[in-house]
């Protein structure tokens, strides 16, 4: 990371008064993740998304490899456990995080009602055009279509409801506790963001196994042409949503396609157009993402009570959080066959997000 921060340094890249130096001079923690995006140039910011990636892939191919290791069919109990505890730590410690952001109380109460307004309306784009595609692959296969809950009806229409908010309301709970704890309590004044990133790692490589042993067939799951379509669905989906945001608020249409371009990937969407001139906008974008995440935690097991043909949907309205942050969720809601299809367009609408914002402004 610090090399990477010489780098942007030898680029004069200086947005504002930060610069190395001074962080040596002051005595300040070393540089984050999101001090390095700030100063690089795009075309850098490009290369450090691919290396992100290609990370990513490293440790859910490691899980892969070692349970090949180990044997298809051990451990595999431990496995999903480890998944459950490890994704219920990442959300925990997310919020942990996001209550570390400086500032992020204000930001919320100024700007907050646009960022979540334009985080709903992307989001809602994104699921008509993805819902055509689920449906149209359960008429495929009719037995994919039934809904886990119709299974049990026998408890009366709230028991139905409470079978299908649950899990989605205990995951956005644990994530509102660490924000709440970070916020309110000094006990996670210790909290290094980078422990988000090994949780991720670790779910990733939990991931790996259980599609080993779960003997996941990928060419199953890209006999499907439509699966292809995923990352279009999710782009124009967003855009067809923002659409919607000059009718209701002062940003144009350029801004307004920009704003949603993030697809999900908070600090990467707000520091590529602080960077192009428009910190306001950044800020909401910044924002916006931010909520886009938080609502697919509640989403995905929402839909996943009810019926596979949600499946594409809620890869969707994940964006470039798909392949990583929310891969396990939608794993462990739907099942692991989904996760190639979950991790082939998390992994271009990542690509895309440092190519598409820059268009707009």
């Amino acid at each position: 990371m610090e090399l990477m921060y010489r780098i942007a340094h030898l680029f004069n890249c200086h947005r504002g008064n930060y610069t190395y130096e001074q962080t040596k001079v002051q005595g300040e923690s070393k540089p984050s993740e999101l001090d390095v995006l700030l100063l690089l140039p795009v075309h850098w910011v490009a290369m450090h998304t691919l290396l992100y990636l290609a990370k990513l892939f490293s440790f859910l191919f490691a899980g892969m490899l070692l349970a090949r290791v180990v044997g298809r069919d051990r451990f595999v109990r431990i496995t999903s456990l480890m998944r459950s505890i490890v994704l219920w730590a990442l959300l925990f410690f997310m919020g942990v995080n996001t209550g570390g952001i400086p500032n992020i109380m204000q930001e919320m109460s100024s700007i907050g009602a646009l960022a979540f307004f334009s985080a709903v309306v992307a989001m809602l784009g994104t699921f008509v055009l993805a819902y055509p595609l689920g449906w149209f692959v359960s008429r495929a296969d009719p037995a994919s279509s039934v809904a886990p809950v119709t299974q049990r009806r026998d408890g009366g229409g709230l028991r139905m409801v409470w079978d299908i908010l649950k899990e989605p309301l205990v995951l956005v709970g644990i994530v509102a506790m660490g924000l709440l704890l970070r916020l309110r309590t000094p006990l996670f004044d210790w909290f290094d963001p980078s422990l988000v990133t090994y949780l991720l790692y670790g779910l990733l490589m939990f991931v790996g196994m259980s599609m080993v042993q779960q003997r996941v067939d990928f060419k199953g799951m890209f006999s499907t042409p439509v699966v292809l379509l995923l990352p279009v669905c999710t782009i124009l989906g967003s855009w067809l949503g923002a659409l919607v945001l000059p009718l209701f608020t002062e940003c144009t249409v350029k801004q307004s396609l920009g704003l949603v371009s993030g697809f999900g990937w908070y600090t990467l969407s707000g520091v590529l157009i602080s960077d192009l001139g428009y910190p306001l906008l950044g800020s909401v974008s910044f924002l916006s993402n931010l909520f886009r995440e938080s609502l697919t935690f509640f989403l995905v097991p929402l839909f996943a009570r009810l019926g596979e043909r949600y499946l594409f949907p809620s890869i969707c309205i994940a964006g470039a959080t798909s392949m990583d942050v929310t891969l396990a969720l939608i794993a462990g809601t739907f099942h692991v066959g989904c996760v190639g299809a979950a991790v082939y367009h998390g992994f271009v609408i990542s690509l895309s997000v440092p190519l598409l914002i820059p268009l707009f402004f």
